[in-house]
């Protein structure tokens, strides 16, 4: 969970709100291949693990991935599962995924205490951090049982205590080891090669599961090595000294990265492990023929799941860190396997989720191999990186879907294009069918990155098109159709005009001066903006660089060097507005454009709707449904789209903020678990922090629910502060409470 210092929660909430539009999640059916989409707004996925939970007590397991989109801008992404025994249907589950805690670089899901609800294991600086599950019925809640996890390396003699290792590009292996009913960690050690088993004390010390404290029992467990995309079995005996392990291997070759996967192959109660490598194309499945106290691996083999048939037959082979995934997708009781690249580029992207069945109705499984794309399928899909516009491709007066993209992967590089998804619906109720990923066979023109921008360059009726592509460089196709015909783009000019933005463009042609002509907008990775005034004709533009920092309008975080600013400028009631997506996945609002071309931008918001789809957010917002009120379509890293039904887009009031008497906090005291009920109605994220009398964290998460349930039981009898921060405001609409701990 990302937290920030405690805001003083003496400061006076007097600041000015200024109103805002809304926006509601929505959906527009979209058909591919003639077939609908169950989740088409779902947002894509790239690089993910997989794990499950029940998120809305339901009695079934849902999914959660945690995509690896954009490096450490990663995010987790929840599916609902929706199928009945032996069926494999989810659909997203946006308003659990919300309420789900920020987490760093990689998480997966255990039940570690035993009692029914699945935790969140995830990386911190040096290893491992946990949330306990404290949610009560639907209304998710987690709170952070271990800051970082802890082992004892010397268990047999003076304790030593140290971080229980984990890299942010490893995921450890977590399952029963011993079969004692507590959950045990293999994880690499600080060296790499060789695998650590760090035993759960839990039920040795308490008798129960409740508990995170281990001991480092085995500093080789399974008499194996692993580096350089090799396994070396019967390496190592039984239960070395940790010192040792460090003296034999201080000159060995370190790996940055490796997963671990374990399972019982054929339930004879000890556990197989799958690896994955950081430089390795492929999986390493070793099959354990020792006991679950001694293990010891004694074969293997890079062809999984051919085992013990080592054929060649769909073995699992991703371009870059493949991983797996043990979970039960179709309700049949048996676990399947999931595949997918744990990259954060340079792999498959739009078919990067490998579904392998389990068709064994035994202890012993038999993984088949399914499809590449498991989830993708139900979604709009457009491998890294998505950039919508609407334009009416057929001239029928409705407007069509075209979406650019960084790339398919395909062959070792990425191939970029444009979808078309012509709308076969109506003025008021669009639909969107799939006729194309290639527009006009586009990607022949080996253009890196597509961002795609139209505007009638040449006043002759037709919409022209412009391509901003990753090198910061434009390319010009004709529209030579002529008005209300189907658009032929031809007469191509790369680098047009010889414009460079620097690196990533994102064009717009909008008249920003407001003479009838139109002139040039574009984003690039710098965060700034560029505007080119067209200093030529309305048939002959001539685009003149007036200002690469235009309106000081930067969407870079404090500290970054990259920014990717996609902006949209727009005319609200005849005013010029400017809507930027950025890297951090928020949308930044501005006025105050019109007579002001040469001066600073008023800054409106830097979390507009309090909307968030992933890093590299590419916002579109116009109006789809005919209602006079614009509609945002939002691309993101991962390659996908969310789509957000627009109310009240022309409110420009003043909204109070919340006030005290609209949070309400009971029982106070409270001595198990307070309730935190909020009388807000609007699609509005609280991050709450708690604080004791010291002024230190105590713990903090972030909900789109209007009730919380907060399990305060681990907590020292005290008084403590409650700061909710709502993000309906730009300088943050905080309301404290105290409430006493008994």
């Amino acid at each position: 969970m990302k937290h920030s210092k405690f805001l003083l929660f003496f400061q006076l909430l007097t600041f000015l709100l200024v109103g805002q539009t809304q926006v509601y999640r929505d959906t527009i059916p979209v058909f591919e291949d003639g077939v609908r989409l169950k989740m088409p707004w779902a947002g894509g996925i790239n690089f993910s693990s997989f794990t499950q939970i029940d998120l809305n007590s339901d009695g079934k397991q849902d999914i959660v991935g945690y995509d690896k989109i954009c490096g450490s801008g990663g995010r987790l992404r929840a599916y609902m599962n929706v199928g009945g025994p032996g069926e494999t249907r989810y659909l997203h589950a946006y308003t659990q995924q919300e309420q789900l805690p920020d987490v760093n670089e990689w998480a997966l899901f255990f039940d570690y205490n035993q009692d029914g609800k699945s935790d969140i294991f995830t990386y911190t600086t040096g290893g491992i951090k946990v949330f306990k599950n404290t949610s009560i019925g639907s209304n998710l809640s987690f709170a952070l049982a271990k800051g970082l996890l802890m082992s004892d390396y010397n268990p047999a003699g003076s304790p030593s205590l140290s971080n229980l290792y984990c890299n942010a590009v490893a995921y450890p292996g977590i399952a029963d080891i011993d079969n004692d009913g507590d959950v045990d960690i293999l994880s690499f050690s600080v060296f790499g090669i060789q695998i650590e088993y760090h035993k759960n004390m839990s039920q040795e010390l308490y008798g129960h599961s409740d508990s995170l404290v281990f001991d480092m029992v085995d500093d080789c467990w399974g008499d194996m090595k692993e580096n350089n995309c090799a396994v070396e079995l019967n390496t190592c005996p039984f239960m070395k000294l940790y010192q040792e392990h460090l003296e034999q291997n201080s000159d060995k070759v370190r790996h940055s990265g490796s997963c671990l996967m374990c399972f019982d192959r054929n339930g004879d109660g000890d556990q197989e492990l799958i690896l994955g490598d950081i430089s390795c194309s492929t999986v390493f499945f070793v099959e354990n023929e020792g006991s679950s106290s001694n293990a010891h691996m004694g074969d293997s083999t890079a062809l999984y799941p051919n085992f013990p048939n080592k054929a060649s037959t769909h073995p699992i082979k991703l371009n870059s860190f493949p991983c797996t995934f043990n979970l039960d997708v179709d309700n049949d009781g048996y676990k399947d396997l999931i595949a997918s690249p744990n990259a954060v580029a340079g792999s498959e992207n739009f078919q990067s989720v490998w579904l392998y069945k389990n068709a064994s109705s035994t202890p012993t499984v038999n993984f088949v191999f399914q499809k590449k794309n498991f989830l993708q399928e139900d979604m709009m899909e457009f491998g890294e990186g998505s950039y919508p516009v609407l334009f009416d491709a057929n001239g029928d007066g409705l407007k069509d879907l075209i979406v650019g993209n960084l790339g398919y992967y395909i062959t070792n590089t990425n191939k970029a294009s444009l979808a078309y998804y012509r709308n076969t619906g109506t003025l008021t109720s669009p639909s969107f069918s799939l006729i194309t990923r290639d527009y006009q066979s586009l990607s022949s023109y080996n253009i890196f990155s597509m961002a795609p921008a139209f505007g009638d360059l040449d006043s002759d009726g037709d919409v022209d098109l412009l391509i901003g592509d990753a090198f910061g460089k434009l390319h010009y196709f004709e529209n030579t159709a002529g008005p209300l015909n189907t658009a032929v783009f031809s007469n191509y000019i790369p680098n047009y005009q010889g414009i460079d933005v620097g690196t990533s463009a994102f064009p717009q042609l909008f008249d920003v001066d407001k003479d009838g002509k139109l002139d040039l907008v574009s984003g690039s990775q710098n965060g700034k903006i560029e505007y080119r005034k067209n200093t030529g004709t309305s048939t002959s533009p001539v685009f003149t660089l007036q200002s690469s920092f235009f309106g000081g309008v930067d969407v870079r975080q404090p500290g970054w060097f990259t920014g990717y600013s996609m902006p949209q400028f727009f005319r609200d009631g005849g005013i010029t507005k400017l809507l930027v997506g950025s890297e951090t996945g928020n949308l930044f609002l501005y006025d105050n454009i019109d007579g002001n071309l040469t001066g600073s931008f008023n800054r409106i918001d830097t979390a507009l709707f309090g909307v968030n789809e992933g890093p590299r957010c590419a916002p579109y917002f116009e109006d789809i449904t005919n209602d006079g009120k614009r509609d945002l379509f939002l691309g993101n890293y991962a390659g996908g789209l969310a789509f957000f039904n627009s109310s009240n887009v022309n409110d420009v009031s003043v909204k109070e903020y919340l006030h005290d008497s609209d949070v309400d906090v009971y029982p106070n005291p409270v001595s198990q678990t307070v309730f935190v009920s909020i009388k807000d109605h609007t699609y509005s994220q609280v991050k709450v922090q708690c604080v004791d009398m010291l002024g230190n964290e105590v713990f903090g998460f972030s909900s789109y629910n209007k009730t919380l349930s907060i399990d305060v039981s681990g907590l020292a009898s005290g008084v403590y502060f409650l700061s909710l921060q709502f993000n309906n405001a730009l300088d943050g609409n905080v309301i404290t409470k105290k409430i006493v701990v008994q």
